[in-house]
């Protein structure tokens, strides 16, 4: 077994040989040549803007790149490459009704694309998703018609020149499809009942690892299902030989009450094990080997001391790139650290490592996808003050940069950020990131104004890769202090963080915002007197609480509070949380606390709420309840509700003008309704957007 500490691994010695740098468009050929100019605050207009290049992919043969393209005053474009004539321009095109989100190769010459579309329903307002395949000019588009939910790619098939399979999720279980993706024809494979939890319980893996619990003919080897036993349910995994029926792995069973995690995440080529993924029994999950004869799992392949384990990358240089699925010749291992990062065994893997490591120091480096025996790989980089940046390595010496989430920006003027732990009240060590202004020292500089900022979840983390939302350094290039806390209830930092979290809502949860703010005044970062809260989604659920907690728990912290699209209502959230019976049996059994609605009128700080429309996640009716109970209840209070029209949950359902209205409404009550951030804070040029209801 494998241990590392937390810090990054420098185990392979660094190589001597150099890069050469090329990329699109010209004037970004060194990012260290174009980037760097001081510019003072990150402007809202480019928060707002859609990302100017992110899910970036490549063929299976190595031969193309594909990516989302921000194109100004439309919505965002597909682009693609050609690897070989990177100086060329790209193929692009799009839709005027719906935003692309993603996109994946399911063939050298075929594209998987998922959209949004934003559809008016009165109440039940939403935007919904759709599938769509089509070849590299975006003349044959198909969509992929039902009535689905959800929609994920099982298998590329590559041993199929014509068919993927696919998982489609629909309000009674689902089903796995086999999909032409020249005649846009499907036909089942198998049926995903109501108590099947799904085929695949693969959680996302990096390029390079299995993806697939699937042979090359397209059989499916694995499933899991829910079954009741006893009063309470039962996760139970199934594996499937290539000649035979299910059989169940009894070894694999969990009580989902308990919460501890199996992910079966590939199958040796001989069929005598299966890998996986568990913290059961453990504080952090650990990689395993699960021997199918015997029902047990063997000792861990490898285990980190203070982060969960995540993914075993499946790679060899002597096979094709598809041909990965079924074969178990393991290159390295993945964790969830301040970031997730791999160590590699592979000796070709760890060389190219430790190469792009040393060409972009302070920076995280991951392998994308390796193709052509490694000859072609795609390369992302990112920082807390780096945006995501993409490459093409060609044969392992020429680095073409491909384009940035955000162009012209980086380590030279935006936002620092250090990787934090603070003990809260009850001795529990929360860990967290700490943003401050570009060159800033706290010796010189003293203490600055703060923004704790929550996250969203709050079953999720924050961690060290640039926020892809620019929210952090939106506040860091304003002369903000920004903490993002991972407070107990969040995940992939140990079982003991997770389920401290339970019940806990805006109670001991809260303690740990409170607490890590109060941290920051001793360790001479923070400004006692100006202080703020801002969250979205159940981060403004926290946003809520301390307003809420204001005359009380948290009285004289908070200069004032923000939620965006927050779910308040306790009861509401506890009684309708999730789709499904797993996740309300799973979670919503969680869900308990001190409820902010309870408490609408203890607010005595300002307290600002902005909410979507169309949003159905943490549905509008949370801010409207709370806007008209305190008009009742605390009528006095500085209190404002803004609707915004047509405005989803997801960011990325978000046109830029939604996003540029509320963080237009963030900045309008830091300059006039928040207290003594207020008295020195003025953000230039304000104009805050009309809505369609308002409540002061």
């Amino acid at each position: 077994m494998l241990k590392i500490p937390s810090l990054r691994p420098t185990l392979f010695a660094l190589l001597t040989a150099g890069l050469c740098f090329s990329g699109l468009p010209a004037q970004a050929q060194n990012q260290a040549q174009t980037e760097g100019v001081a510019k003072g605050p990150l402007p809202l207009a480019v928060v707002a803007a859609d990302w100017e290049l992110a899910n970036v992919v490549i063929s299976p043969d190595g031969k193309h790149i594909a990516g989302i393209a921000a194109v100004k005053g439309q919505n965002p474009v597909v682009r693609i490459w050609k690897t070989d004539e990177m100086d060329k321009v790209p193929v692009q095109f799009g839709s005027r009704s719906m935003r692309f989100l993603a996109v994946s190769f399911v063939k050298n010459d075929r594209l998987l694309i998922f959209a949004n579309q934003p559809v008016a329903l009165g109440a039940n307002s939403d935007w919904f998703a759709k599938a769509a395949v089509t070849d590299l000019e975006g003349k044959n588009f198909m969509e992929i018609e039902g009535e689905f939910s959800g929609f994920d790619l099982l298998s590329r098939l590559p041993a199929d020149p014509d068919n993927i399979l696919v998982q489609a999720q629909t309000e009674t279980g689902g089903e796995a499809l086999k999909y032409n993706v020249r005649t846009g024809r499907s036909t089942r494979v198998a049926r995903l009942g109501d108590n099947n939890e799904s085929f695949n319980m693969m959680p996302e893996a990096p390029t390079g690892a299995i993806v697939g619990i699937t042979d090359a003919n397209g059989q499916i080897r694995t499933k899991t299902e829910l079954q009741p036993k006893d009063g309470t349910w039962f996760s139970r995994v199934f594996w499937r030989p290539a000649k035979g029926d299910w059989v169940e792995m009894t070894g694999l069973t969990r009580d989902i009450k308990k919460r501890f995690q199996v992910d079966v995440l590939g199958m040796s080529s001989d069929e005598r094990y299966l890998y996986v993924a568990t913290n059961k029994n453990t504080n952090f999950s650990v990689l395993a080997r699960y021997n199918i004869a015997e029902q047990k799992l063997e000792d861990p392949l490898f285990a980190n001391t203070e982060y969960d384990a995540a993914s075993i990358v499946f790679w060899s240089k002597d096979e094709a790139d598809d041909a990965v699925i079924g074969t178990d010749k393991i290159a390295g291992f993945c964790y969830l650290g301040p970031s997730r990062e791999c160590i590699y065994s592979d000796p070709d893997l760890s060389r190219i490592q430790a190469l792009l490591e040393r060409a972009f120091p302070g920076q995280l480096v991951s392998l994308r996808g390796l193709r052509n025996n490694g000859s072609r790989i795609l390369v992302r980089t990112t920082a807390p003050n780096s945006p995501d940046a993409f490459y093409l390595l060609k044969d392992q010496r020429q680095l073409v940069r491909i384009g940035s989430i955000l162009e012209g920006w980086d380590s030279r003027n935006l936002g620092g950020a250090q990787w934090v732990t603070y003990p809260a009240r009850d001795g529990l060590m929360i860990p967290g990131i700490l943003y401050t202004p570009p060159g800033y020292q706290k010796e010189r500089d003293g203490p600055l104004p703060l923004v704790v900022m929550p996250h969203g979840g709050p079953w999720a983390r924050d961690d060290m890769d640039y926020d892809s939302g620019h929210w952090s350094q939106m506040f860091a290039t304003r002369g903000f202090a920004v903490l993002l806390p991972n407070y107990r209830g969040s995940t992939d930092l140990g079982m003991t963080l997770w389920k401290a979290g339970d019940k806990e809502w805006g109670a001991k949860m809260q303690d740990d915002k409170d607490d890590g703010a109060r941290w920051l005044v001793e360790q001479g970062y923070a400004d006692p007197n100006r202080m703020m809260m801002y969250g979205y989604s159940y981060g403004g659920f926290a946003a809520a609480s301390a307003a809420a907690r204001s005359s009380d728990a948290s009285k004289g912290l908070w200069q004032c509070a923000i939620s965006g699209s927050p779910a308040i209502d306790l009861e509401r959230i506890s009684n309708e949380w999730g789709a499904n019976r797993v996740a309300r049996i799973n979670q919503g059994v969680t869900v308990a606390g001190r409820d902010p609605m309870k408490d609408l009128d203890k607010v005595s700080i300002p307290w600002l709420i902005f909410h979507g429309s169309y949003d159905r996640q943490a549905d509008t009716i949370h801010s409207r309840t709370a806007a008209a109970r305190m008009r009742q209840v605390n009528p006095k209070a500085n209190f404002r509700y803004v609707e915004i029209p047509g405005m989803a949950h997801q960011i990325v359902e978000m046109t830029p003008e939604h996003k540029l209205q509320f963080t237009t409404l963030i900045f309008d009550w830091m300059s006039n309704n928040c207290g003594n951030i207020s008295a020195k804070f003025k953000e230039p040029g304000l104009a805050t957007p009309p809505s369609r209801r308002a409540a002061r």
